[in-house]
């Protein structure tokens, strides 16, 4: 199947989605506020309606998940040949949806360098100077933070992403050891696993978090691990994209807009499928917004 031709069937999926949910709306509560009937429905009446579009809506992707799992892997053959991947995971990201993706990247002929776990602490507020202390006093060699934006997540994200960075100027496995090592010791993230080795591309995933601060610093480090690396791309579900989410400032920001990638449907397969599209995508130096929220430029990558 032809890249062209694979996003059409993702994104005929996803819109056939978009109308099995309107059709369940008109269709099942037809004198809703809003509705083609009238303004005057009980209320027991519409909430009942509304569960039922939104169970319909439910079994709609359901379906399509079904659908799209036979045949993921054909889809993403060789998006990520010879390339190698870190997942970054915030302490909402759902760990199934994780596993989805770290399958799809090896199906994709992608190498997973490493499973990296955010936690609670380094997006809580209260560690900020902690991280830019550790961060300044365990840069590798060769290394440097950005002097005009200081933020604890653009530092952290600096320091992760020298330290992995593949390339001519990849660092040594010792001053690896060294920049994660000081993060773990200080309980600020943790490992699936053996520690990551060097990755070309970077993927964050998140779920709902809506916390100013917590979202500020997963979007300031997502800059600041692609300051340093080959590309990035940021996933996380609807509400990720909505008002204080992480997906939602990136997208709201014009130069980290023109330069990561972000997906706000990776709680379907077809938004998982994406990731992978979008992976590649950062890798040929181009970046796009995808999905189904308003702030989402295309369903999927073409």
């Amino acid at each position: 199947m032809s890249r062209g031709s694979s996003g059409k069937v993702i994104a005929g999926l996803g819109l056939g989605i978009a109308l099995g949910t309107a059709f369940g709306f008109y269709a099942l509560a037809p004198n809703v506020e809003g509705g083609p009937a009238g303004s005057n429905y009980q209320t027991e009446n519409q909430l009942q309606a509304e569960r039922h579009a939104r169970q319909a809506a439910e079994g709609n992707n359901a379906v399509s998940d079904a659908v799209l799992s036979e045949v993921s892997g054909d889809i993403v053959k060789n998006e990520l040949k010879s390339l190698s991947v870190v997942i970054f995971t915030t302490p909402d990201a759902n760990a199934d949806f994780v596993r989805d993706i770290q399958s799809l990247i090896k199906a994709a002929g992608g190498n997973l360098s490493g499973t990296v776990q955010l936690t609670e602490k380094v997006l809580n507020t209260d560690s900020g100077d902690q991280v830019k202390s550790l961060a300044a006093n365990s840069l590798p060699t060769g290394v440097k933070l950005d002097e005009e934006n200081r933020t604890p997540g653009m530092h952290a994200g600096q320091l992760i992403g020298g330290a992995l960075h593949t390339g001519d100027k990849e660092v040594a496995d010792s001053d690896r050891a060294v920049a994660l090592g000081a993060l773990e010791n200080a309980d600020l993230l943790a490992y699936q696993g053996k520690p990551p080795a060097a990755a070309d591309l970077a993927l964050i995933v998140s779920g709902s978090e809506d916390n100013d601060y917590a979202t500020s610093f997963l979007a300031d480090f997502a800059k600041g691990l692609d300051s340093k690396m080959a590309g990035v791309v940021v996933a996380g579900d609807y509400e990720s994209a909505e008002q204080n989410g992480a997906v939602a400032k990136i997208r709201d920001n014009h130069d980290a807009a023109g330069n990561l990638s972000t997906v706000d449907n990776v709680d379907t397969e077809a938004g998982r499928i994406t990731v992978i599209r979008a992976l590649r995508e950062q890798k040929d130096d181009r970046a796009g917004h995808y999905g189904s929220a308003s702030n989402a430029t295309k369903e999927t990558v073409e």
